[in-house]
């Protein structure tokens, strides 16, 4: 066994002497850590390990593989999520040597659960030892280990639903319509959970009706998920989500508290594994709301944006809203398009720019702001790439969004400080 460590040591200072690569790059280099390799890359990890980081990954070795029992080697093996959140708990952020390992009880890991530090007679890492130490590569170190660590299994949004005690009702509506299903994939997931006592309140016809109608049951239940992690802080932030039934959830801080669709959220912020659950008081229907609201151009009539939308009525571009295909626009104020230098020019004579400045103001899909947070780079109709910077001032390619989430019956609105710039 000292045999092999030496030989495995010596390897690694051939390589580190011949130059640092990045961690990626310097498991492949080292033929005892083959099976973790193969895993990051399986995993998708192989360009977070690649990239800048710094990282600090404990590496076991493929001993450590070998010595897993049958039934867990063929889950971590068959089951990617396990697989990946396992990998994810040999991973911490920065770049930490030994010494500065041993000065710390325990370490975060990019799962978000923490790994435990035990320095009496040697290095060990919730249990793992540390065999070989202080790889350094180009982003990071490798600490070797001569153990699979594994995470604490976490309890995923149904089973924490069943936990409570008082999500009874729901949990059994989730599990009668399969709809059950998105609440145990990876997620994220927020999901708004009527109370046993909000199911109460419907009235008895209306609840045997809905009992009796699974598919009506099924888009009421997805009416109350939408992806993403949305907790109560970024709630206050957001003024629409979009539900997983496809229509949009309005958020809105009242007297009363927080509500979305005007119902109260009683119990906030309960987490699991892969989301978030918000407690409700009152069931929440979706309705096909958005027929009777103006359109996009309607709306920037209405809203004295009389040049954008006379930008949007005198060019032929290729996208045409409508209620099955929206569009999202960033609308640029008045004031703000007539202080283009170039506006003038292209009023009267340059048609081919002018088409160039709307497309880049225009995205051919239908994105809310709690989607733009997701998102983070969208394309415009020109196919040019905007980037999403989510903060208290939200910014599209650094420019201030002012107002947000005007919704339109064929699209949704987003006021931007002044004019995208135009491709030079």
């Amino acid at each position: 066994m000292r045999k092999r460590i030496g030989l495995l040591v010596l390897f690694l200072a051939v390589i580190i002497a011949f130059g640092q690569k990045d961690i990626l790059s310097t498991l492949h280099d080292v033929e005892q850590l083959s099976t973790l390799t193969e895993m990051v890359q399986v995993a998708g990890l192989d360009d977070l390990l690649s990239g800048p980081g710094p990282f600090t990954l404990f590496a076991p070795n493929d001993s450590a593989f070998l010595q897993l029992p049958n039934k867990t080697a063929e889950d971590l093996s068959n089951n990617l999520s396990f697989m990946r959140r396992v990998l994810l708990f040999h991973i911490v952020r920065g770049s930490l040597c030994s010494q500065v390992i041993v000065q710390n009880p325990e370490l975060e890991t990019l799962l978000g659960q923490s790994l435990a530090i035990d320095s009496r007679g040697g290095i060990r890492v919730d249990g793992s030892t540390m065999v070989v130490r202080d790889i350094q590569a180009s982003n990071g170190t490798i600490h070797v280990v001569d153990s699979v660590i594994f995470p604490r299994e976490e309890p995923d949004i149904a089973q924490v639903m069943r936990n409570t005690g008082i999500l009874d009702v729901a949990i059994s509506a989730f599990e009668e319509t399969a709809v059950v299903d998105a609440l145990k994939g990876e997620g994220p997931m927020t999901v708004f959970v009527p109370s046993d006592v909000a199911f109460a309140r419907i009235p008895r016809e209306t609840m045997e009706a809905l009992l009796s109608d699974m598919e009506w049951l099924r888009e009421v239940l997805l009416y109350h998920i939408s992806e993403g992690l949305f907790a109560t802080g970024d709630l206050i932030f957001e003024n629409e989500l979009r539900s997983l039934q496809g229509e949009i959830i309005e958020v809105k801080v009242a007297e009363s508290g927080l509500c979305v669709q005007n119902t109260l959220i009683s119990v906030p912020d309960i987490e699991a594994r892969n989301g978030i659950i918000h407690v409700i008081d009152h069931v929440m229907f979706p309705r096909n709301s958005r027929r009777n609201l103006p359109s996009i151009k309607e709306t920037l009539e209405e809203k004295g944006f009389d040049l954008m939308r006379s930008l949007l009525e005198t060019l032929d571009l290729d996208i045409q809203s409508n209620e099955k295909h929206r569009i999202t626009v960033f609308a640029v104020p008045n004031e703000a398009l007539l202080n283009l230098e170039e506006y003038p020019k292209l009023i009267s004579s340059d048609r081919e720019s002018l088409e160039k400045l709307l497309a880049f103001h225009v995205i051919p899909n239908e994105y809310l702001h709690s989607e733009l947070r997701i998102a983070q780079t969208i394309f415009t109709a020109n196919g040019k790439p905007l980037n999403i910077r989510i903060s208290d001032q939200s910014t599209v390619n650094g420019i201030p969004i002012i107002e947000r989430d005007i919704l339109c019956r064929d699209g949704v609105i987003h006021v931007i400080e002044s004019p995208l710039m135009l491709e030079r």
